[in-house]
């Protein structure tokens, strides 16, 4: 079940966010090491803001199998404060109508190809659903380019916003890798691309039940 929070319910959902800050710790900072900035075991940085909404797909013990964090780019944008080279298409890095995608995780609890699929999907329809109930008109996120192809395959829509360019990685990457930025137009065809690669067509929307949701997670159990 995919659950949407808001940065400034942070304490109100010290729980999830304690989990979530630490599950970043463990996977960008152990195990990828990147020299970002952490907290008795805790991975929170400058977008980490009230502004800042929480994408958390949990299992059935509470447990958080994959997140992204969604940021308004007019406030939060670490594609124009890092890297604004790689926008190289002439498009501004920043607008009030697009959210940019960070720390994105998936990690289901079966290791097959299915599940994999099955739980990005999972993931993500409920981020493009939520994208569209705000109205906007694009997400865009830095990756590793050799990612880039994995989301080309959820929707050929993807588009690259320049070339690769090198940055200054952890130990996975010696002496650095490769990143790019690219961006989602939000449209019900996004939508449908990423249910087809999940194999999830046919479900109903469910962007309309975050509030309740999100008001109530703490205190529901968890399918």
């Amino acid at each position: 079940m995919v659950i949407v929070l808001n940065g400034s319910e942070r304490r109100k959902h010290s729980d999830y966010f304690d989990q979530l800050f630490r599950l970043r710790h463990q996977i960008f900072v152990k195990q990828r090491g990147w020299p970002l900035p952490s907290v008795n075991s805790f991975e929170i940085d400058q977008y980490d803001t009230e502004d800042a909404v929480y994408f958390l797909d949990l299992d059935r013990d509470g447990a958080i199998q994959g997140t992204v964090r969604m940021t308004p780019t007019v406030k939060s944008s670490l594609l124009a404060d890092y890297f604004p080279h790689l926008v190289e298409n002439g498009q501004a890095p920043r607008s009030p109508h697009i959210y940019e995608a960070t720390r994105y995780i998936v990690l289901p609890s079966y290791k097959t190809r299915e599940a994999l699929r099955s739980a990005k999907a999972r993931l993500l329809t409920v981020l493009v659903e939520w994208c569209l109930s705000k109205r906007l008109s694009h997400l865009q996120a830095v990756i590793d380019s050799v990612a880039l192809s994995s989301f080309v395959e959820i929707t050929p829509r993807t588009t690259p916003l320049g070339l690769s360019h090198p940055y200054g990685g952890g130990r996975a990457t010696p002496g650095g890798g490769e990143c790019l930025a690219f961006r989602w137009p939000i449209s019900l065809e996004v939508l449908e691309d990423v249910r087809a690669y999940g194999v999830l067509e046919g479900q109903p929307p469910r962007f309309a039940d975050f509030d309740r949701v999100s008001r109530h997670a703490s205190a529901t159990q968890l399918h």
